[in-house]
């Protein structure tokens, strides 16, 4: 399913719950309406809202329960919020003119150096649109753990706690924390803080313990999964040119392709990504040469020699890459491609030479079109070669780091949860920036107007000049914020 796709049916399924609540309303009203009030959901255009004062008694008990540990915690988070505010205001103004001076040749010629951007995630965009749960999901669980450090520290502060709940803006989920914004202002600057900063702090603390179990994930999962040995085919596509007698299978146990080592999907990609750079070649004996050389006069076609006859599809024309003169072979031979690759003593190129436990041979290069090439995937059992674009092997062939000991477990419980573990790392931290920058409707907004406000009444400012800069400074910042999502856009449409 693609974005604009996904975006049409959830635009439709937010018409037939509109459609269904209208009529409910006007059919069955009393009961409707009981039921609304009851379990606290609100059906609204685009939006769906739940709402209830039933985790109050909870969370005043969580937090009465140690509240001098609470407390010493979120003056932690007071600390670590000042010290992320000022670096997440240079991030933002870094990021804004870099990715505004940029152009686009810039950043195409700009591929071999590590450089940090910040980016916008949106499904189907820069997420893949078949992890859309586990966006939502761990959005979901960053949203609510923030808004409850809000509530824990409201009610540690006498702040009263009116109520908690989620709104789903189209498809995006939100928590939210109703306090008592009148006694919550009234409160002195740092306690005040306390509260504002709290939600900051959760998803800090949230993004490090799952930065630390990603980590150590390897180690934990090692009892039931063989990891970093090789990768592990969990699915292939019905279209893949892989699928047949002689391809893979669901299941295989990968370990090389060519002559590069697959250890994890990592080296699995940069495996096929030197396999597109580096046409492999081999060592060949001059007995199986001579034996199996079918070769026709070279003719060149599109500035590639030829020397197969063209309707004989298995063959291939190799050309010797060597540095010697005097040959024992021509310098282009034709030989049956698969049973060449089998036969072949090592992998070679025209620094190396072809010896191995006293055999000599020569080293051999197919001559190929295009992008085409020869990979051998060493597998348990026999080998797979294929010859095509190892952009067919990425797009249809789907591996895992995990490797099952036993039979009856799959690597989709590993996958899962590391895979949930990253998006719940990168939306943790991710809130952490978000909200730490002064921007309107955002936590930094009211850190920002807490800070500059006590520090410039310490110096004497008078309260309009002080609303002044404070209002100044969110501007600022929001007008930064738009100029990036402008520019996201831009490149997305353009």
């Amino acid at each position: 399913m693609s974005f604009p796709v996904f975006i049409f049916v959830v635009g439709v399924i937010h018409g037939v719950l509109i459609f269904f609540d209208s009529f409910f309303k006007s059919c069955m009203h009393h009961p409707y309406r009981a039921f609304l009030d009851g379990t606290g959901f609100t059906v609204k255009f685009l939006r769906l809202e739940w709402y209830t004062t039933a985790l109050n008694r909870t969370l005043v008990k969580f937090s009465t329960s140690s509240p001098r540990l609470l407390s010493k915690s979120f003056d932690l988070g007071v600390y670590s919020t000042l010290l992320l505010l000022p670096a997440s205001v240079v991030l933002l103004l870094w990021s804004f003119f870099s990715t505004w001076s940029q152009r686009e040749d810039e950043v195409s010629s700009s591929g071999g150096g590590v450089k940090m951007e910040v980016e916008i995630l949106v499904p189907g965009v820069t997420l893949p649109l078949d992890e859309i749960h586990y966006f939502l999901v761990t959005l979901l669980v960053s949203s609510v753990i923030h808004e409850l450090g809000h509530a824990v520290a409201a009610v540690l502060e006498d702040v009263p706690l009116l109520g908690f709940g989620v709104k789903v803006y189209y498809f995006l989920p939100v928590a939210l924390t109703e306090l008592n914004s009148e006694q919550l202002m009234g409160l002195r600057a740092w306690r005040k803080l306390r509260v504002l900063c709290a939600g900051v702090w959760n998803n800090l603390v949230l993004g490090i313990v799952a930065l630390l179990l990603l980590q150590t994930s390897k180690p934990l999962l090692g009892w039931m999964y063989h990891i970093d040995r090789g990768v592990y085919v969990t699915e292939i596509e019905r279209q893949s040119p892989l699928l047949g007698v002689r391809g893979l299978q669901t299941g295989d146990f990968i370990k090389r392709i060519n002559s590069c080592e697959v250890r994890d999907t990592d080296s699995w990609y940069s495996c096929l990504l030197e396999a597109l750079k580096h046409q492999p070649a081999y060592c060949l004996g001059s007995e199986f040469i001579h034996r199996h050389d079918e070769s026709t006069p070279v003719e060149t076609v599109d500035g590639i020699p030829r020397c197969c006859d063209p309707d004989t599809a298995a063959n291939g024309c190799f050309e010797y890459i060597g540095e010697s003169d005097i040959l024992e072979i021509p310098q282009h031979v034709c030989l049956p491609i698969r049973l060449a690759v089998e036969s072949s003593i090592k992998y070679c190129s025209m620094d190396t030479k072809c010896s191995h436990n006293s055999l000599e041979g020569f080293c051999l290069k197919p001559l190929l079109s295009n992008s085409t090439t020869i990979l051998e995937i060493v597998r348990k059992g026999r080998n797979v070669i294929y010859m095509g674009h190892p952009g067919d092997v990425y797009r249809t062939v789907r591996v895992s780091n995990f490797i099952p000991k036993l039979r009856y477990i799959t690597p989709q419980f590993a996958d899962s949860l590391t895979l949930f573990l990253r998006y719940l790392v990168v939306f943790s931290f991710g809130l952490v920036l978000v909200n730490v920058i002064p921007c309107y409707g955002f936590d930094g907004q009211h850190i920002a107007g807490v800070v500059l406000g006590h520090q410039l009444s310490r110096l004497g400012v008078k309260a309009q000049r002080r609303d002044l800069v404070i209002l100044l400074v969110t501007v600022f910042c929001t007008f930064l914020q738009i100029g990036l999502i402008t520019r996201f856009l831009i490149k997305m449409l353009f």
